[in-house]
This record gives structure tokens, sequence and C-alpha cells, in this order.
């Protein structure tokens, strides 16, 4: 990885500590100044994604259309969304490079999860931190269009919980210009209700395990490929992270927090907020097993699975009194993230580039954030 990756992971970890520590959320500046470094590195790296060629063209071949009503055509012909399209077109119009795409992107994606997180959570720079690994290097870097309509579907969830529907229903409608596996998050409204014990937390969670290792999730798994909706023609990139076969590093901490959520559920479900994080967060990891671990059983739970952090920062604070049993599950998330990033430098920085970063700056890059 290069030296600014870490300095982004550092300044996570240390505020991390920090927040836990001292039970309290650290000052605002720490927080701007942080997610200032994650929105520039992202926004302005260059050749860091295996598809980003791809997007460049798209850009150019956008903003030359001569109709509004060419955009939908073609972006159905190069398997993207038109709300995508239509936003290139946008600033190809308005003089900007393929730059500003990336740039706007990461910064209304990382506000938008990050403005979500500080306002569910007590901790928002753990919360943050477990996002950020490996999902940062994803969804602001690789699967951009991914990553905005997965930040549109965390911010929704202020309005799953204020039970404002229409609100939550046109941010879906958002979110699905972007990328069309956003309508996955649908069910959201009305999961956050649903009350479910504990032992049937194990059992339906188990059974999806189960029927994962065992082989049976193979069938759905070769029927969602072969399905249009959501399918990724650009992106054909696939994480060791989540390899087919065996057991993915990325299964480790979705049975680790089934396991935590099991034992610390009796005491955190008078949390409200805790049991509608806590539900989504189950319906990404059953997906997740039960799609099997195809391009659909990553990209379809990912909607569900970036509620792990408030998860576990709700754990921690309706724990707070408990210190030891506290500091046992922050040490151990903790320690998970820092070993899943350098796991994650080991298998995938060299195909990513991420090792070797640069800037739409440097004498390479063929463009900038204007023409």
């Amino acid at each position: 990885m290069s030296l600014i990756y870490y300095i982004i992971i550092f300044l996570l970890a240390f505020g991390s500590i920090q927040e836990v520590s001292r039970d309290q959320q650290l000052d605002k500046s720490y927080y701007q100044l942080t997610l200032a470094v994650m929105m520039l590195t992202a926004g302005l790296g260059y050749n860091l994604s295996p598809d980003w060629l791809a997007y460049y063209n798209a850009f150019y071949a956008s903003g030359e259309l001569l109709y509004l009503s060419e955009v939908h055509m073609f972006a159905k012909m190069i398997g993207v969304e038109s709300g995508y399209i239509y936003m290139n077109r946008l600033f190809y119009k308005l003089g900007f490079d393929f730059g500003i795409v990336s740039l706007v992107l990461v910064i209304i994606s990382l506000s938008l999860k990050f403005s979500t997180l500080k306002r569910y959570s007590a901790y928002p720079m753990l919360a943050l931190f477990m996002y950020t690994v490996p999902n940062f290097f994803f969804e602001e870097h690789i699967h951009i269009r991914q990553g905005i309509a997965t930040a549109i579907c965390l911010y929704s969830v202020r309005y799953v919980l204020d039970r404002k529907f229409w609100k939550f229903m046109l941010c879906l409608v958002i979110a699905y210009q972007f990328h069309q596996s956003s309508m996955v998050f649908f069910l959201a409204y009305w999961l956050v209700r649903v009350r479910i014990s504990t032992p049937l937390i194990g059992v339906f969670v188990g059974m999806t395990i189960v029927a994962n290792y065992t082989g049976l999730t193979s069938v759905i798994d070769a029927i969602m490929e072969v399905m249009p909706i959501g399918q990724e023609k650009f992106e054909a990139y696939e994480s060791d992270l989540y390899k087919s076969g065996g057991v993915a590093v990325g299964d480790i901490v979705k049975i680790i927090t089934v396991v935590l959520i099991m034992i610390y559920n009796k005491a955190v479900e008078h949390d409200k907020n805790y049991v509608a994080f806590r539900n989504l967060f189950l319906m990404g990891v059953m997906l997740y097993f039960f799609l099997g671990k195809g391009i659909f059983g990553i990209r379809l739970p990912g909607y569900y699975l970036v509620f792990l952090g408030l998860v576990v920062c709700s754990i921690l604070y309706n724990i707070k009194d408990r210190v030891f049993e506290k500091n046992l599950v922050f040490n151990t998330f903790f320690c998970y993230t820092i070993a899943l990033f350098f796991w994650f430098q080991l298998k995938q920085a060299h195909k990513t580039n991420f090792n070797n970063y640069s800037t739409i700056f440097s004498s390479e890059s063929i463009y900038g954030l204007w023409r």
C-alpha cells in the first residue's frame, strides 16, 4: 500500500481508540480532516480501478451524444444506469474533464455515509474505520456507481426510522439511477420493525451458513448470474476477500458479529436504533451466505452489510459500564480491522495500483479536472 493509505488508516485507528477510551466523540475538526484526506485520496486518484479506462471512454462518449433522448439508449448499450450517464454528460457540457466525476462522486458518497454514521453512532470514527476496511477501497475507488448508491441507501435509513415512506422511496429512486442493485434495499422499510428472538437469529443465520458451505446455494448463484437485474458489465472485478469456495476472509467478521449480537441481544434490544441496524445487518449476512460468493453474493448484501459499524458501536455504547467486556469487544473488532487491512494489501494492492498511488495531476495522467 502507498503511504497515503497508511496515513488514512492511522487517522481512523487513532481516532477510534480516542473515542472509545474517552467514551465521547472527537472534535469536529478531526472528523473533517480525516474525511478530507479520504475524499481527496480517492477522488483525485489515477489508474486505481481496473475499469477506469472504460469509465473514461464512457464519459467522452456521453458528452458527444447530440440529444438527451440518446442517453437512455447509450446507457443500455454499455450496461450503465442512465443517471450516471446524465451526470457525466452534464459535467462534459460544462467543460469539466473525467476527473471531476470521480471527485464529486467520492465527496457525495463519503459525506452521506459519514453523516449517517455520526448521527446514529456514539463512536462515528470507529464506525467509519470498520467501513473503510475494505469498503472504502472498493466503493470509492472501483465500484463507484454502487458506492454512491450505497451512500444514498444508508442516508435513507433516517426516513426508515422516522417512518417517512415517500422520502425513503425518493432516495431509492435516486440510488437506482446509479446502480440497479439498490432496489434490494426496498425491504429495509419493513425489516426494521421485525421482532426476532436470539434463538431465531441463530437458526436463520445458521441455516444460510450451512447451505452455503454444503453447496446448496450454488443453484441460486447460477440463477442470479443470468438475471439482468443489477448485472455489472463494467466492473468484472472480484475480490480475493470473497472468493468462491472455502472460508473467505469476509466470512469471519460476519460470523463474529452474529455471535456478538446473540450474546448481547437481550441487554441491548431496548435500543430501537440497535434493533433496526441489527435487522438490516442480519439481512445482509443471510443474503451473503444464501446467494453464495459470486458477484451477486457480494453486491446485493452490501447495502445491508454497511450497517456493521453501527451495530458494533451500538453494542459497545450499551455495555460501556461493563468495562472488561467493552474493551474485549472493541479490541476484537479493532484488531480484526487492522489485520484485514494488511490482508487486503497482500491480496489486492498489486491488482489495483493501491501500492503505486498516483493522482490525476501526475505527468502520466490523460485527464484532469477540466478540459
